[in-house]
């Protein structure tokens, strides 16, 4: 996306319903300790906490890598976006309606060529099916699907189709159309060998992937035989990344929303099955583990999570992975555990969309089916059976961000195991001591964070108080009229903190009032670090006691400047026998008196 401008009121608007400390926490593990919140620096690698969150003030800093902003600044830096997309993305997430906007003559024309893009799928999606339901290529197809009982309605309705097995059938049809093959490789419908274009997918059942507006963005494709790999996706695109999308997303989200559950599966086919058999709110990851940007998706429409994957070590590691990724968005997590290890495409077909929807519903909590399962797979009668059961449960646990569930399930392992509770939380703290990654240890404050403080504030006799001006009056931006009439922007010592008291004033002056984003709009990248730093540090009271003894310290800071000034003038003239150094000693002596009346 290009460069587009919202209104302030917009922008403050999607600020105001983006909580900070939720956005972030919705990327790293936040820890509150006082008025801020903590944690390892998500941009860069550290073992204690240096990345500190000010909820009340919208900003973040690390006092390790310098990374610092708003809400806005965060999504830019973590998703590598601009700001627009920045405002659009968070717009997205409080379901706030994006302005209409001008477009400039670059957005038209990159709106224009990913059209195009769009619509070159489209048509891969209808050839892929036509080849499946009106030609003698797709036969072998067709049977496959009806084999796993798929009707020609679902057949229809997620637009399923068969790639030809030959070379080129797609890319020669294409090319003649006036599609070119570079297009069609950067699609990643067909690849390049030696100047000459060829099919990409050939001999594979094909699964359109839509975007959430229908849009086909890439394609799944399956063999029919024992070839290598048995799946193959389309590759990253200019519209289609996998991490961002779930299989069957734009089908199960009004299904997901309306029953609060999503159903997380691992297969296309385990997806068609169940839309095909009436249970909608089935979706599945594209090849990939569970994603920090699928599960937000999930969020946005369901409040539960079922997770029915295969239970091996495989779907072991990927529940455990996705425990993790969902900690902190508020969303319950269940596993499903079909009988005799059936996948969900299987037992649909076999036992029928009501026992399956009844395997949902009486899904345990992903921490009671790790523990039953452990202790089915070990003797948990022996000690290395209890020690087994325990290991294999802890990483899960330690996955939990609600206390009052951690401290319950601890007591309820102990019992089920028969062992004194204490030794099974002792050996939880012990596994949370070895990996402070899972977040459940006290957040511990890196000891660089006092001595990067200092750094980044200066030596100047006056930078805490530099610093306690420009918050209280970001924060209260009525209070900047007093503050002016008081306090001269030469009195600040260091040149950003002089710089940006100079920006607020010109903007109250001109406007009467001002916003944040007014300010940081007319910073530099080192004054805007600055403001973030400043806002994450502790508030001091500003009261009119505490502004003029700031007033008089500022002054005096001021007057002894002066003072040294004419002192070194006074000296220099006394050795050339300057008359002018009675004029220099008499400012001086001015300037002494006065400095005592301030003092």
């Amino acid at each position: 996306m290009g460069v587009k401008r919202f209104s302030n009121e917009f922008i403050e608007e999607v600020r105001q319903a983006n909580d900070i400390v939720s956005v972030i926490s919705e990327y790293v593990v936040l820890k509150r300790r006082g008025r801020n919140f903590w944690a390892c620096c998500p941009f860069h690698n550290e073992k204690t906490a240096s990345f500190s969150v000010a909820a009340d003030k919208g900003f973040f800093y690390c006092f390790g890598c310098h990374a610092s902003g708003d809400v806005f600044k965060f999504i830019m830096l973590k998703e590598n976006i601009s700001f627009a997309d920045a405002v659009a993305r968070l717009a997205e997430r409080a379901h706030i309606v994006l302005p209409v906007m001008e477009k400039s003559a670059r957005e038209i024309e990159q709106e224009r060529l990913t059209q195009h893009l769009y619509e070159i799928n489209e048509m891969a999606g209808n050839f892929f099916h036509n080849c499946l339901v009106q030609t003698r290529y797709g036969a072998s197809g067709l049977d496959y699907f009806h084999r796993r009982y798929v009707t020609d309605e679902t057949i229809r309705e997620f637009k399923l189709g068969f790639a030809p097995n030959e070379w080129n059938k797609l890319t020669d049809a294409f090319i003649k159309k006036g599609i070119s093959g570079r297009d069609l490789v950067t699609l990643g419908l067909a690849k390049e060998k030696n100047g000459r274009f060829y099919d990409a997918f050939r001999g594979r059942v094909m699964f359109p992937i839509r975007d959430g507006r229908s849009r086909i963005i890439g394609f799944g494709g399956r063999v029919l035989d024992d070839s290598k790999p048995k799946y193959l996706n389309s590759p990253d695109t200019p519209i289609f990344n996998k991490r961002r999308i779930l299989f069957a997303m734009d089908l199960a989200h009004k299904a997901m929303y309306e029953e609060g559950r999503a159903i997380l599966v691992e297969g296309y086919m385990d997806v068609v099955s169940a839309h095909n058999k009436g249970v909608r709110n089935v979706v599945a990851s594209l090849g990939t583990a569970f994603t920090p940007e699928q599960a937000r998706l999930v969020q946005r429409q369901a409040k539960e999570l079922v997770l029915a994957y295969d239970m091996d070590g495989a779907g072991r590691q990927a529940t455990l992975r996705a425990m993790e990724i969902v900690r902190g968005m508020g969303l319950k997590v269940r596993v499903v555990s079909l009988p005799q290890g059936k996948d969900p495409d299987e037992y649909i077909n076999s036992a029928g969309p009501e026992k399956f929807r009844e395997a949902v519903s009486a899904a345990p909590h992903v921490l009671d089916y790790m523990l039953q399962t452990a202790m089915s797979q070990y003797d948990s009668t022996t000690l290395e059976g209890k020690s087994s059961v325990t290991a294999t449960v802890l990483p899960v646990l330690a996955a939990v961000d609600n206390r009052v569930v951690l401290e319950a399930f601890l007591k309820k392992m102990a019992q089920n195991l028969q062992i004194d509770e204490n030794a099974v939380r002792s050996e939880f703290n012990k596994y949370v001591d070895k990996h402070p990654e899972s977040g459940q240890q006290q957040v511990v404050i890196s000891t660089a964070v006092s001595h990067e403080n200092a750094a980044a504030r200066g030596s100047g006799s006056m930078a805490v108080a530099e610093e306690n001006i420009l918050r209280f009056i970001l924060e209260k931006p009525a209070s900047c009229g007093r503050i002016q009439q008081k306090i001269d922007v030469a009195f600040f010592m260091d040149e950003r903190r002089r710089r940006i008291y100079q920006v607020i004033l010109d903007m109250y002056t001109h406007h009467g009032m001002y916003t944040k984003a007014d300010i940081q709009e007319n910073l530099t990248p080192g004054e805007a670090e600055e403001i973030a730093r400043i806002m994450v540090l502790q508030d001091v009271p500003m009261d009119e006691t505490v502004l003029m003894d700031y007033v008089k310290r500022f002054r005096l800071a001021e007057l002894q400047k002066q003072y040294l000034e004419h002192s070194k003038r006074a000296a220099e003239y006394s050795r050339k026998n300057d008359p002018q150094v009675i004029e220099e000693l008499a400012a001086c002596k001015k300037i002494n008196e006065e400095m005592k009346q301030w003092s």
